[in-house]
């Protein structure tokens, strides 16, 4: 028995005797590749407008419960029960998300066509019952759609700074802000989300996955291939491609800045 597994085995009969939630998350940050693993696989499969990270923050909500409700008496090896109940989780998130956002874009289209009509039959931008009317909605549940649906697209600055509510006098700091130094800062992980978005824009989904499991989450090009099912020559093919496609690009980019 290797020195990483008796590590591991050490952890286990911690947490399962304490219940802490530090061995927890230690249990939790060394599971942690399996949830990248499932979020690739899943990734592969599902609309272009979900997110890798997405589905990884859905993935790590499962990893957790598997290993809170683990039992070893039962035989079953833990990498096993885990990848199901991280599917679950995902597939759960999902579900969850589906049904209100297909009714809010299903609102928005009908209300953006009915808004149109009437602007052009009253000839002056219709009224909110108005609209309501022509969609043949209540007052009651048109408002309520229509809240919904501002809320995936405002957030209320004001709201989370106190120098806004009147306070004067009082300390311009947020007193409820506490930070973490455990945790991850959210600053760190949107400049990821953003720098990603920016350097695999035009790559297929094969492509942008094998750049951030190699380069974000530390996959070797024979790890990623039994991720993706493909081989570790063609990973690397697909690698090699990407990188010189990618200085291609910005190697013009670069040169447009310059002489401007």
């Amino acid at each position: 028995m290797n020195a990483a597994k008796q590590s591991v085995d050490v952890l286990w009969k911690k947490f399962l005797k304490t219940r802490g939630d530090v061995y927890r998350n230690a249990l939790v940050e060394q599971y942690a590749p399996l949830v990248h693993i499932q979020a690739a696989r899943l990734s592969r499969k599902l609309p272009a407008q979900i997110s890798y990270d997405e589905i990884c923050s859905a993935g790590y909500d499962g990893l957790i419960e598997a290993v809170e409700g683990y039992n070893p008496l039962r035989k079953a090896k833990f990498e096993t029960f885990c990848q199901q109940r991280i599917i679950g989780a995902v597939m759960d998130w999902l579900r969850s998300l589906d049904p209100q956002s297909r009714t809010v874009r299903t609102f928005e289209k009908r209300r953006m066509s009915a808004r149109e009509l009437l602007d052009a039959e009253l000839g002056r931008p219709p009224m909110h019952d108005e609209i309501a009317k022509r969609m043949g909605l209540s007052q009651d549940r048109y408002d309520q759609l229509s809240r919904i649906s501002q809320l995936g697209r405002e957030v209320h600055f004001s709201a989370m700074d106190p120098r806004d509510s009147g306070s004067r006098g009082r300390s311009s700091e947020r007193a409820w802000d506490v930070g973490d130094p455990h945790q991850t800062d959210p600053s760190t992980r949107m400049a990821r989300t953003m720098l990603t978005e920016f350097i695999t824009r035009g790559l297929s989904r094969e492509e942008r996955l094998v750049l951030i499991l190699y380069y974000y989450e530390d996959l070797t090009m024979a790890e990623i291939g039994v991720v993706l099912d493909l081989s570790e020559s063609r990973v690397s093919q697909i690698h090699k491609d990407v990188i010189g496609r990618l200085r291609a690009r910005f190697k013009d980019k670069l040169e447009e800045e310059l002489v401007a």
